[in-house]
C-alpha cells in the first residue's frame, strides 16, 4: 500500500485487528483532504498555539537540507589507529575523511554514540555523532558544526524522529531537526541512516536570542537532582542552576511552588513538551522515564527549557492515557500544582486540534517516502505499520473527554434599533 490513495484499503484485511486498524484509519481519512506539508524550518508560521518568532528562510543554518526531506550520501574512511581508538574508546573523537555527496572533508571528529538498545561496535553498523569544527576551528556543514548519523536499529520505519520533530517544533519546542543519509563506512555500505543536527550553538541560535547558557545532557535515566554532564555554555560551573529548579519542584507548598517554577522553568513551553510526549506516545522520553533529554538555560531569563532527543521508539503505546504516571521530577513537581494541571490539560486539548492531526505526519511520510524509495524500496511498507499505529493512537485519543473543543460562547443578543414607534 502506498501513500497515495486508499484503494488497497480493501485488501488484505485476514484478521479482526488488521480490519480494526484499517476501519480507524479510513475514518481518519475520508473528511480531510491531503494538504501539502509545510517546511517548518523556512520562516512560514506554523498554526501553533504558542507563538513562534518569524525568521528569514536563508537565515537557518542547515536550511538547505532541512527544509524539505532531503537525502545524503556519506562516505567514512577511519585510518587503522582511528578504528582502533573507537574500538577502545568509543565515546573519544578520532578523525576521519568524510566525503558528503562527493564533497570531501579531512580531518573531521568521529565518535560512536546511542545507548543501550541503539549502540553497536564499530564494526557493526553503528551509530555515529560527526563534528566537522573539533579538529578544524569554524569548519562547518551546510551551516552546521555537528550532526548525528542514528542507525534507527529501533524504528523499522526510519520515520518516527522525523515527525516527532516537526511536531514539537510546530509546538513551540527548540527541537533539532532531522534528514536521511546513507552512510559507507571504510567501503562497508551500512545502508539508510537518519540525519540529525547536534545540539550546537547553530541549533540554539534557532529559538534563542542568546546561545551561551548552560546546556546539559540528561543522560541516561539521569534527573536533573543529579549531576548532570555540562555540553557546553558560559554560565555557573557549580551546578546551582540545576539545583534551584529541583528546588522549586520539590517546594511542599503548592502555591509557592507554582511561584518558584515560573521563576526557574519555561513552563509554558515544559507544558507543550510533555504534552507532545503523551500524544506521540514516548515511553523513553523525560516525561515518563527521566531519558533522552537536555535541559538549556536561557540567559535571557534564567529559566530553564527541555528539549527532547531520541525519539526513535514512538506510538508503541497506542492505548497510553493522558495521565500515565510522570516520572521526571519537574513534571511531577509542575502538574502536581492545580496551575501546572490546567495548563498541561490546555496544552493537550489545544495541541490534539490545531498539530497533532493524522494528515500532517501521514503527508509528511508520503513526502519523505518519495525521497527515501530508491535507496529503501521497502519504505511503503516499512511505514504501513507505523502509519496504521498513528492512526490506533488518534482513535485512542478521541476517546478522553478532555480533549474535546469546548463548545463555542454564544455571541451576546445585540441591541435592536428603535423603530421610534410608541
Amino acid at each position: 500500500m502506498t501513500f497515495r490513495g486508499l484503494a488497497s484499503l480493501r485488501a488484505g484485511w485476514h484478521t479482526r485487528r488488521r480490519f480494526m486498524r484499517r476501519f480507524w484509519m479510513l475514518l481518519l481519512v475520508l473528511p480531510m483532504a491531503v494538504i501539502p506539508l509545510r517546511p517548518w524550518d523556512s520562516g512560514e508560521a506554523f498554526s501553533s498555539p504558542l507563538p513562534v518568532p518569524a525568521r528569514k528562510p536563508r537565515s537557518l543554518p542547515g536550511a538547505e537540507i532541512f527544509r524539505q526531506p532531503t537525502l545524503l550520501a556519506f562516505q567514512i574512511e577511519l585510518a587503522p589507529d582511528a578504528l582502533d581508538l573507537l574500538r577502545s574508546e568509543p565515546r573519544k573523537y578520532a578523525p576521519a575523511r568524510v566525503l558528503v555527496d562527493g564533497q570531501e572533508f579531512t580531518n573531521v571528529a568521529v565518535h560512536l554514540k546511542g545507548a543501550a538498545g541503539s549502540f553497536r561496535h564499530v564494526e557493526g553498523r553503528p551509530a555515529l555523532t560527526l563534528s566537522f569544527n573539533k579538529f578544524v576551528e569554524g569548519r562547518k556543514l551546510f551551516g552546521l558544526r555537528k550532526i548525528h548519523l542514528n542507525n534507527s536499529v529501533q524504528d523499522r520505519s526510519y520515520m518516527n524522529e522525523y515527525l516527532a520533530s516537526d511536531l514539537f517544533r510546530a509546538a513551540n519546542v527548540p527541537t533539532p531537526r532531522v534528514a536521511f543519509a546513507t552512510v559507507e563506512l571504510n567501503h562497508r555500505r551500512l545502508g539508510l541512516y537518519v540525519l540529525k543536527e547536534g545540539f550546537s550553538e547553530d541549533f540554539l541560535k534557532c529559538f534563542f536570542r542568546r546561545t551561551d547558557g548552560n546546556l546539559y545532557d540528561g543522560g541516561f535515566l539521569s534527573d536533573v537532582h543529579q549531576q548532570l554532564e555540562l555540553d557546553g555554555g558560559s554560565g555557573v560551573r557549580d551546578g546551582s542552576d540545576l539545583k534551584a529548579l529541583t528546588a522549586a519542584a520539590d517546594e511542599p507548598d503548592l502555591a509557592k511552588r507554582w511561584e518558584r517554577l515560573r521563576q526557574t522553568l519555561d513552563v509554558d513551553r515544559f507544558a507543550a513538551f510533555a504534552a507532545v510526549s503523551i500524544l506521540l506516545a514516548d515511553w523513553d522520553g523525560y516525561v515518563l522515564n527521566r531519558n533522552n533529554y537536555r535541559v538549556y538555560f536561557n540567559p535571557a531569563d534564567g529559566r530553564a527549557v527541555f528539549l527532547p532527543h531520541g525519539m526513535d521508539q514512538l506510538f508503541q503505546r497506542t492505548d497510553m492515557g493522558l495521565f500515565p504516571g510522570f516520572n521526571g521530577l519537574v513534571a511531577q513537581g509542575l502538574f502536581d500544582t492545580p496551575e501546572g494541571r490546567r495548563l498541561y490539560e490546555d496544552r493537550l486539548r489545544t495541541l490534539f486540534h490545531d498539530v497533532f492531526r493524522f494528515e500532517r505526519m501521514t503527508n509528511a511520510m508520503a513526502h519523505a517516502a518519495d525521497v527515501l524509495r530508491p535507496v529503501q524500496p521497502d519504505i511503503d511498507r516499512r511505514a504501513e505499520h507505523l502509519r496504521d499505529q498513528i492512526a490506533e493512537r488518534i482513535a485512542s485519543l478521541e476517546r478522553y473527554p478532555l480533549l474535546k473543543r469546548p463548545p463555542p460562547t454564544p455571541a451576546a443578543p445585540q441591541p435592536q434599533p428603535s423603530t421610534g414607534a410608541l
